[in-house]
């Protein structure tokens, strides 16, 4: 005959395998959102290497035209899209760029903001 194991022993085992499986589980699921991170964080840096490279942008052509604009800390991201939508020389810039005015209109617009 076999020996019949009490069920507090099934029961015990029956959890015991449950806790591994969920841990297991959860490690996976851990290791993956870290791989995320990870490449969210690359992705992140990226985007603020190249949202800093328009801003170095935007800085040369205000330059060339002897523009100033106070631009707020570049941590400050409400500041700056309020400034981006309100000023006019960044308005003009930013429709010349984005293709919705020709060299000579943003130019002109450029030397009449200057004149004032």
């Amino acid at each position: 005959m076999s020996n019949v194991i009490p069920f507090s022993e099934l029961s015990r085992q029956h959890r015991l395998n449950l806790l591994d499986h969920k841990r297991r589980e959860y490690q996976e699921r851990e290791n993956y959102l870290n791989r995320l991170r990870k490449l969210l964080f690359q992705v992140e840096g990226q985007m603020r290497q190249a949202e800093l490279e328009q801003m170095e942008l935007y800085h040369a052509v205000l330059a060339g035209f002897d523009i100033q604009v106070n631009f707020p800390n570049l941590g400050d991201r409400i500041g700056l899209q309020r400034l981006f939508r309100e000023h006019p020389a960044l308005m003009t810039l930013t429709a010349f760029l984005e293709e919705r005015l020709s060299p000579e209109e943003c130019y002109e617009r450029l030397m009449q903001l200057k004149k004032e």
